[in-house]
């Protein structure tokens, strides 16, 4: 009776371990993943070649921008920051003259000048006045700021 019951819990024993295996050798199933990749139309920023220049009671850098025209430069200039103080900028480029009274954090106004592929930016300040000209030359953009103090 001894011999029975031994093989028999052996019996169970090994059948047991057996079913145990088998489960652990089957691979778990996970559901895929449901996370789209949205491909992003990126565009690129326009190439740089810039240089810095030193002017008498200022300073200023000069960049040429490949591919590009004066509106994407403008509103780069609003985006990136280029400028203090550029979150006082028109939000487009104007057709023709204009002067915008801004009083805020030193800036008294901001004077667009307009011409054939050409705009000039004053921004005067109570201390000094920061100019930024944007020409179109081709296709690319020849972007300067400079910096003078009073």
């Amino acid at each position: 009776m001894k011999k029975i019951t031994s093989i028999a819990l052996l019996a169970l024993l090994f059948t047991n371990c057996k079913q145990s295996s088998n489960e652990e050798s089957k691979p778990i199933e996970k559901p895929a993943d449901t996370i789209t990749v949205v491909k992003e139309e990126k565009k690129t920023e326009p190439k740089e070649d810039c240089k810095d220049i030193e002017v008498e009671m200022g300073d200023g850098r000069e960049c040429i921008l490949q591919d590009t025209n004066l509106d994407e430069v403008y509103q780069n200039i609003i985006k990136n920051k280029e400028v203090e103080e550029s979150n006082y900028f028109l939000s487009t480029i104007p057709s023709e003259r204009k002067s915008v009274k801004v009083n805020k954090e030193g800036l008294i106004s901001i004077d667009y000048e307009i011409f054939k592929d050409k705009v000039t930016i004053s921004m005067n300040y109570e201390g000094g006045v920061t100019e930024v000209t944007l020409e179109k030359i081709n296709n690319t953009v020849k972007r300067s700021i400079f910096h003078y103090a009073d």
